[in-house]
């Protein structure tokens, strides 16, 4: 029955997103008639992430349970801040990276790629059998905006009463999180029940796009995510996550550390995340393999894409540390002029 009334509850909020324009692909919003063509015109947009669950831990140990399993520090959290994170298997591999929420005592809310949130209980209840938690998929429990670009401050300002002014501030509300991830977005939570109201009120002065737009907006901010494409395949210093702040090198042990820490400070990384502009219209799927254009070798593949506009695509790749001055590569078997362009932080494993 519970699936039934999740399909259908879904189902509800596509069927409330098509009255308002959008074009729904793959249960996902992909436009509300905008056009690549159109991003660089774009300076705030409103986007639905049905893309993203929410994975829920409930008791009074769950502190205390993530910490032993969560790469960044789970001590920060409080009514004011969230961090970003990732969850490892014994070898250091990401099960998942996330967004983490304290929204009460005792209760912490994990944002991540919806297909990953059963998974990742699957792996964490074998630890948290010796802890006062439970873990649960609520995803169902709240719908999951972002409304990203240059402008998106001063029009959320004149919504809600209190505006995250710094990266991972949060906000808390009755029925809304609303949780800075980047300089140039915004992670908006909200309960189910009011999620059309929320909508239609911020679409008001917010123009709704499909995901692609947030998509390129974290490729910007060097966001990148393990999706169940790459469960179990990167450390996190992969992913920059060392440099995102969802890492941290001064707590106690967590599943994986010792391999974490060993890479940090002992290991050669050799391969970690790129920004790459590609001088092609057509994004490439996640995991595609990158081959070098000269020797025709395997060098790196793609972490996700969007397009920028109607000529050019961007890409977080993971690459070969000897790559970055590559010119082209080979993707999907055309050999394609790139560009590697700039990060909004230091890569690093100082």
């Amino acid at each position: 029955m519970a699936d039934t009334k999740d399909t259908r509850t879904m189902n509800e909020w596509q069927d409330f997103l098509t009255q308002q324009g959008a074009t729904i692909k793959d249960g996902l919003a992909t436009s509300f008639g905008e056009t690549p063509a159109d991003y660089p015109k774009l300076n705030a947009a409103l986007v639905d992430l049905s893309d993203l669950g929410i994975l829920a831990l409930v008791g009074t140990d769950t502190s205390r349970f993530l910490q032993g399993q969560s790469t960044s520090d789970t001590n920060l959290l409080n009514k004011d801040t969230s961090i970003p994170g990732a969850i490892c298997n014994p070898k250091g591999r990401m099960l998942t990276s996330y967004q983490a929420i304290e929204p009460v005592v005792d209760t912490i809310l994990l944002t991540m790629h919806r297909p990953l949130v059963e998974p990742t209980i699957n792996s964490l209840s074998k630890y948290a059998a010796f802890f006062k938690t439970t873990l649960n998929d609520v995803s169902e429990d709240y719908r999951l905006l972002g409304i990203s670009g240059p402008d998106s401050e001063p029009l959320l300002d004149q919504f809600f009463d209190t505006v995250p002014q710094n990266l991972n501030q949060l906000c808390i509300a009755e029925n809304h999180l609303l949780l800075r991830i980047s300089t140039q977005q915004f992670l908006l939570i909200v309960d189910v029940a009011v999620a059309e109201n929320y909508w239609l009120g911020l679409s008001a002065t917010i123009q709704p796009a499909g995901i692609d737009y947030w998509q390129l907006q974290s490729i910007r901010a060097g966001l990148a995510q393990v999706r169940a494409e790459t469960l179990e395949q990167y450390v996190p210093q992969m992913l920059n996550l060392q440099a995102t702040g969802a890492v941290s090198f001064k707590k106690g042990c967590y599943t994986g550390q010792e391999i974490v820490a060993r890479m940090q400070y002992l290991g050669k990384l050799k391969r970690r995340t790129y920004r790459v502009i590609l001088e092609n219209a057509k994004p490439p799927k996640r995991g595609t393999e990158i081959y070098s254009s000269t020797e025709n070798k395997l060098v790196g593949s793609v972490l996700s894409a969007a397009p920028a506009d109607g000529k050019h695509t961007e890409v977080l790749a993971i690459l070969h540390e000897e790559q970055t001055d590559a010119t082209s590569f080979i993707i999907d078997g055309e050999n394609t002029a790139v560009r590697i362009a700039d990060l909004p932080y230091a890569l690093t494993t100082d």
